[in-house]
């Protein structure tokens, strides 16, 4: 339980959290951001390909509101050093995953956590089964912001104990801005951004305030980028683009849920329970003073918390990366929590604590492996699908998507969007594809135009479509295989032909009597 002198462990603790993620390098294109984001654009020169990332970037903004020109220069940038290999995304993404984890570790480490406590802590943060979406997609903004948000978080501490702290500032600055660019919600980082960057360890917050207080508000300057691109957003709205509305109970709730989500309580809470007991047992809680509550890591952290469920108040929706950067504060208190147990002589509470905290991480291991099969295998699906009209289709066919609810088996009208752009950008573009229901009524959305005429085949999940005959079916097994995915593409039926079963099996009997069906 020593700290190791050598800041090694950082860069090798990134990559052992990262290696959890290893599973996903064998895992294609997905289809909820890939269909439209992984293909390259050859043929262009500079000037073109700058002209395309502002078309997207502006476009972006058009259809849904976000201002995310970072982000897209990633994407862009990808894509074309890609070209079209799922094993060269997963392979970067994966790196990119230990860069985070790295910079997590780092974060801990500057706020004061012992080594083996910000090991721990960053593992739930990595692992965790709700969040880690951003791992197993390839494209979250999430994911891309979160090393230079963390890094962002890390300059600020570091330039309130540096003798030249103006580079710090800058990197701090500079990191922000790029975060920012990838989502506008990183703007929850800024006051904890001031607040580390204006109050070192062992100054008083009045002594930090007279010293380092005007200097270090500078670093809100980024507010203003986030803050114009709202005013304009809502003063420009039109439907399509996100909804925004004054915060609402509804929301909140939604966000602490997202928060327990987040921290796999249903899994660690036996654990933190015990390390709560642990240092009671030691003294430690009973000589906790609002003055100790009150250093700068913890109030960070709260804030960070704060903050980071603030910036959603005035969305209605919700998704586990929401929780993000809200989330990360709690990742600062828990490795605290584990940094004071560790400084605890030991006793049995004290190895019921760690106990504890050590089956609950495996819990959260096993859930994240078993998150990325489960995604894996609605890849596969899809893949075999669109490998097989790909490949069968005949020229100018009109497909039917029938969407429904994913979570009850159905194909979700996202799939249908990307199932077409992968087909599009594979040589397929003749080959149509419109969006219904699973009761046949058109679904519009202005992804995909409406198809040209009736089609001639479809696609749907459980709930099968009457007037269709069945030609393939397609299926992928997860958990080891106690699950699957499924899904049927069908012909349509044409009445009173040769093709129609009833009919075909009457013409046999009259030609050939003695002949069984």
């Amino acid at each position: 339980m020593d700290a190791p002198r050598s800041p090694w462990w950082i860069p090798f603790g990134g990559l052992l959290l990262a290696a959890l993620y290893l599973p996903t390098l064998a895992t294609p294109f997905d289809f909820v951001d890939d269909g439209n984001l992984v293909y390259p654009t050859p043929g262009l020169s500079a000037g073109e390909h700058v002209g395309l990332w502002w078309e997207k970037v502006e476009a972006n903004y058009e259809h849904l509101g976000p201002f995310r020109p970072t982000l897209w220069v990633h994407w862009q940038v990808q894509a074309n050093l890609f070209d079209g290999s799922a094993v060269a995304w997963r392979a970067y993404r994966f790196v990119w995953c230990a860069l985070s984890a790295a910079a997590l570790l780092w974060l801990l480490a500057e706020l004061g956590a012992h080594p083996a406590a910000a090991l721990l802590a960053g593992a739930l943060a990595m692992w965790n089964p709700y969040r880690n979406e951003i791992w197993t997609s390839l494209t979250l903004s999430e994911g891309v912001a979160m090393p230079y948000a963390l890094f962002a978080l890390v300059a600020a501490r570091k330039a309130a104990t540096s003798a030249t702290p103006l580079r710090w500032e800058l990197l701090s600055a500079l990191a922000v801005l790029v975060a920012l660019g990838c989502k506008n919600t990183f703007a929850a980082l800024v006051p904890v951004q001031i607040l580390l960057r204006m109050w070192p360890d062992g100054m008083t917050l009045r002594e930090a305030l007279k010293r380092n207080g005007a200097r270090s508000l500078l670093l809100g300057v980024t507010l203003v980028l986030p803050a114009a691109h709202f005013v304009y957003f809502k003063a420009h709205w039109h439907p399509g683009q996100y909804e925004t509305h004054g915060p609402t109970a509804a929301q909140l709730g939604r966000m602490l849920s997202a928060l327990k989500g987040a921290v796999s309580l249903e899994f660690m809470a036996a654990g933190l329970l015990l390390a709560a007991l642990a240092l009671w047992k030691g003294g430690v809680l009973k000589a906790v003073s609002w003055q100790r509550l009150g250093t700068p890591p913890v109030l960070a952290a709260l804030l960070l918390v704060a903050a980071g469920v603030v910036v959603y108040l005035p969305l209605s929706m919700m998704s586990g990366r929401y929780a993000m950067p809200a989330v990360w504060g709690l990742d600062v208190l828990f490795a605290l929590l584990l940094t004071a147990l560790i400084a605890l002589p030991l006793t049995a509470w004290k190895k019921a604590a760690f106990a504890g905290v050590c089956t609950g991480l495996a819990v959260v291991a096993v859930a994240g492996v078993g998150k990325q099969e489960k995604f894996a295998a609605r890849a596969h699906l899809l893949w075999d699908a669109v490998r097989h009209v790909e490949a069968t289709a005949p020229p100018d066919a009109r497909i039917a998507w029938m969407s429904g609810d994913s979570t009850a088996g159905g194909l979700n009208i996202e799939e249908g969007i990307h199932f077409r752009w992968h087909l599009l950008h594979r040589g397929r573009g003749d080959v149509a594809v419109g969006l219904f229901d699973e009761s046949g009524k058109p679904l519009d959305r202005v992804e995909l135009p409406p198809l040209a005429g009736p089609p001639e085949f479809a696609l749907f999940g459980k709930v099968e479509p009457a007037g269709w005959e069945p030609e393939r079916s397609f299926v992928s097994g997860y958990w080891l295989g106690r699950r699957q995915y499924d899904c049927r593409l069908a012909r349509k039926r044409v009445v009173g032909t040769f093709a129609e079963a009833p009919f075909r099996d009457e013409v046999r009997r009259q030609l050939f009597p003695g002949l069984s069906p």
